[in-house]
């Protein structure tokens, strides 16, 4: 068992890892929590974070973002942060996964990190809107349904959002992970 897998190795969050944490003002400015305001559970959440990205040994350092609900959004920041989400940003995903596997063990409650890199999951998301809407244009001009590549599940709830709202389209998810993927089709009417 590694450090990683027990609670009980680890260290109690202290100031002295967070040196660098903005005060209130360039907390307002930069949409950075400071770590010192969260709760315990949050806490440890951005501690696990902290020493998953001080073990890479590169530049980058978790930043939280926001936290609604139980999710808290954290953003990897440095040099060397490109590095970090892989094609389609699937070492990014894999990371959260891990991490919020880790942190199920630490602590008991239902904190969930949301990961991103350098703001890709934001551009990421444009990228998708931008697909959807290709894709409904194609199926109406030809009246038929088209099958989209298959894609995890929160890039799936991108596309159903983006065209829930269309009159003319319906999409639905069929197949199995991690090939479940996103078929758009005429409304039937």
């Amino acid at each position: 068992m590694t450090d990683l897998d027990t609670a009980e190795n680890q260290p109690a969050a202290s100031s002295s890892s967070y040196e660098n944490a903005p005060t209130e003002q360039e907390e307002q400015d930069s949409g950075e929590i400071a770590p010192e305001t969260l709760k315990p559970d949050q806490r440890i959440a951005f501690e696990l974070m902290y020493e998953i990205c001080e073990s890479t040994r590169q530049q980058i350092r978790p930043v939280v973002r926001k936290v609604q609900g139980v999710y808290m959004h954290i953003e990897l920041v440095g040099e060397d942060v490109r590095a970090t989400w892989g094609r389609m940003g699937q070492s990014l995903d894999a990371l959260q996964m891990l991490a919020n596997m880790i942190l199920s063990r630490r602590v008991g409650s239902d904190v969930r990190l949301m990961l991103d890199a350098d703001s890709y999951r934001e551009r990421r998301a444009e990228v998708l809107r931008d697909i959807a809407l290709d894709y409904a244009r194609e199926v109406k001009e030809r009246n038929e349904e088209a099958e989209m590549d298959p894609l995890p599940a929160h890039e799936r709830r991108i596309i159903h959002s983006v065209l829930v709202d269309d009159p003319d389209i319906e999409t639905y998810s069929e197949g199995d992970e991690p090939n479940r993927r996103i078929v758009i089709a005429p409304r039937k009417k």
